[in-house]
Parts: C-alpha cells; structure tokens; sequence
C-alpha cells in the first residue's frame, strides 16, 4: 500500500479539474488498406476512397462496391515521473480489439453516391489499473478536502483510472466525372461524440497505531455531443500514369456535455459544456503508375487545429493555440508479384507544431496517459483477389512515437518522461458486385 502524507498536499494546492480524453484527435488509419500503404489521398482501387480521395469515387467500376474492415491496436503509452517521494512509472494495460469500418459505393456511368462509417478519432481505452499522474495528482487534491472523519484524508491509495472515447461517423455524398481529366465529389459527415471517464482512489485517515480507516472516492462522467460538416473532393487525371487526389474536410463543432453519474471528488459538474471542435482537414496526394506491376504514391495532410475551440487554460489561452497545428506527408509502392497478389509497404510522418506543449498538457489533464508527439508510421502488408471483385487486405503497422520531457507548473521541480509504442493489425475486404 502507496502512502502519501500530509506534507505533500501543498504542492498541489492550486490543482484545477479539467477534461480528461482517450481519444487522438485526426486518425489516419481509417481502413486496412491505409494500414498496408500509409498513404491513399491519391488512391482510386477501392471503396475506402471515400474518406480518403472522395472525388475518385466516380472512377470506381459500375455497380456497388463495400469495403469492411476492422484493426486491433496494442499501444503502450508510459510515463514516469518523480514527485518528490520516490520515482514511479506507469503504463497503458490492455489491447484495443475494435476499430471497424464500413464503406459503400455506388456508380452509374460518370456519376456514383457513396456513404459510410468509421472512426476519425478516438477509438481508444485509456487503462490504468494501478493509477497514473492524473490519480496522483487528484489524489493529492483529496488531502486537503473535508472527509467525515477528521476534516481531511492523511494519505490515499489504491489508484486506478479508465477513459474510453469513440467519434462514430457517418458519411454520405455524391461525385461525378466532369470529362477525361477531371471528377469531383460533395458530401456531409455526422460526428456523434461520447467519451466515459472512471477514476478512482481510497483516501485514507489515519486512526494510529497503524490503523486507518478507508473511504472509496470515485468518477464516473460521460462527456456527449454530436456535429456536421462538409466534405469536398477534386480528382484529376494529369496524364495516364499520373493522377492527382485533393480533399477538404471542414471543422466539426462539438461541445460537449458533461453527465455525473458519480463525482466522490468534485471534479465535474453536471450539465457543464466543454468544447472540442473536431479540426478541418486538407489532403493532397500524388499517385504514380511507374508500370504495369508497380504504383507509388506521395501524400501530405494539414489539420487546422488552431481554427478550433478547446476551451481556454486558466491563464485565459486558447487550448488550440497551445497545441499548434498538425501535419503529415508520407510515401508508399505497391508491386504486382502475381495477377491475384499485391504487396505494399509505406510510411508516413507526422508533425505536431506546438505552441506550447507543457501548457497543453497541463490544460487537458490526462493527455499525458495518451500522448501525442511526432511519430512514424511503418506498414506492410498485401492485398489478394479472392475471386472476382473480392479482394481481401491483410495489414501490419508499427507506430514510433518520439520520447517527450514535459513539465507541469503545478508540480515544481518535476519531469514527466513519456514514450509510446503502436502495433496494429487490420483485416478488411473490398467487395464488388
């Protein structure tokens, strides 16, 4: 048993609430193709094209066409930090299984309907079963509010904390092939927010003689919302082995509601609205057919999360300026080694252009038990034609995320150490008929 005395209470004195979020806003890995290739904003092969290069949709064959697929994620975010009474690390615990899609087309001539749903951001458990900074730092906060005993808890313990966030999306548009060269698409996305927030620790008093007398303190919050924006999508052939894949997605405006179900800490207020916009998106991509067997292909992508609202710190900054915008750019081939054979591998790298990451951190408690920093994404995998128009992807990804120092001016003297580590593996199918 952890016990943390009195005396350490003051260095938290000043600790506010604030948002607690599993999610990693900006998702990339929206179909087990993606996983394989690390770069589709130029693709026009398959149905996950509607998220990924919306205005090559016309191009796809006649008839329908539904691509499905589902990833699992191991991460392993970690991070350690010494307060003052001894170093202590503390590690994500758990696989998420889940991470579905399901896209859907339908083409007609030179003009085709798509829609879809999938998960843009979050997807993820946090899972910290032994507690984390955040208990620690809520824990602290404890010692100095009234309990029934004495008027204050002396210690805590037994720490754990549990966070899930999902964004399901639904997506629906139309595109149309204008002439040889040129096709274009328009559509609407519905994002539908809930994110579930469990933490909890055992203050502790002390009766002497070694005797303490345990009270059970616990959160359970769920945060909802829901929002729409516009997709937009250009495609253009710029020879017969060059093509060109350009989209924007706009900003969805979320405010989330807070709902206690249970707050033994004072953490959250019922009916409380905090808000996290979901950023606008510009992808650009470049596709080479060098042969018959062989395609290569360039991609970048800019999240403009500066124009969001994420609420303000309490020095009164915009949260979203603190964190800066995001970007991305990555490459990829794909060989032909048999009729019914592809194989693929690709990598992306993606940069975060923080303002102030320290400050964004310390605003949106929790982060640290996420973690976002630059990373490159390594994948592989093939895709193999089952039997007419059913082609099944299997995929393999490695995340490297870069190690972070961070500080916090509510815990002086102090330096969070984070890492991270990624695998996923996805299975989809591409079906035509």
């Amino acid at each position: 048993m952890r016990i943390r005395r009195l005396f350490a209470a003051v260095v938290f004195f000043i600790l506010g609430t604030g948002d607690l979020y599993a999610n990693i806003d900006n998702l990339s890995n929206m179909s087990a193709e993606w996983i394989r290739t690390g770069n589709r904003n130029a693709a026009t092969d398959a149905a996950d094209i509607v998220v990924y290069n919306p205005g090559a949709v016309s191009l796809l064959p006649d008839g329908f066409q539904v691509n499905i697929g589902n990833q699992t994620m191991i991460r392993k975010p970690k991070h350690s930090y010494d307060l003052g009474m001894g170093a202590e690390s503390h590690e994500q615990d758990g696989t998420d299984w889940l991470l579905p899609n399901v896209y859907i087309t339908y083409n007609k001539d030179n003009w085709a309907l798509f829609g879809g749903y999938y998960i843009p951001g979050g997807g993820a458990v946090v899972d910290y079963p032994d507690g984390s900074i955040t208990t620690d730092m809520i824990g602290m906060s404890t010692l100095i509010a009234v309990d029934p005993i004495n008027g204050v808890f002396d210690a805590y313990t037994a720490e754990s904390i549990k966070a899930e966030s999902i964004y399901n999306t639904l997506t629906v548009g139309g595109a149309y092939t204008l002439n040889d060269k040129v096709s274009v698409a328009l559509g609407l996305r519905y994002i539908m927010v809930r994110n579930n927030i469990k933490a909890g620790i055992t203050g502790l008093n002390d009766l002497g003689g070694g005797t303490y007398y345990p009270t059970e303190l616990d959160v359970d919050v769920d945060e909802e919302d829901e929002g729409l924006g516009f997709i937009a999508g250009v495609n253009v052939n710029l020879t017969p082995t060059v093509n060109l894949g350009l989209q924007y997605q706009s900003k969805v405006g979320l405010d989330l509601e807070t709902q206690v179900n249970k707050d033994d800490l004072g953490q959250f207020t019922n009916g409380e609205k905090n808000a996290r916009d979901f950023p606008g998106m510009l992808g650009l991509g470049l596709g080479f057919d060098l042969s018959d067997k062989l395609y290569t292909e360039v991609n970048a992508s800019y999240w403009f999360q500066k124009d969001c609202d994420w609420g303000k710190d309490d020095a009164g900054r915009n949260i979203a300026d603190l964190a800066g915008d995001a970007m991305s750019a990555g490459i990829t081939a794909s060989y032909r080694v048999l009729p019914n054979l592809l194989v693929s591998a690709g990598t992306t790298y993606t940069y975060f252009d923080w303002k102030d990451a320290d400050g964004y951190y310390q605003a949106n408690l929790g982060s640290y038990e996420v973690l976002y920093t630059d990373n490159w994404h390594l994948g592989c995998g093939v895709a193999y034609t089952l039997m007419d128009r059913v082609v099944m992807n299997v995929s393999l990804a490695k995340t490297f995320w870069d190690d972070k120092d961070l500080t916090n001016s509510q815990i002086p003297g102090a330096t969070i150490k984070t890492s991270n580590d990624t695998t996923v593996f996805a299975l989809g199918f591409n079906i035509g008929f």
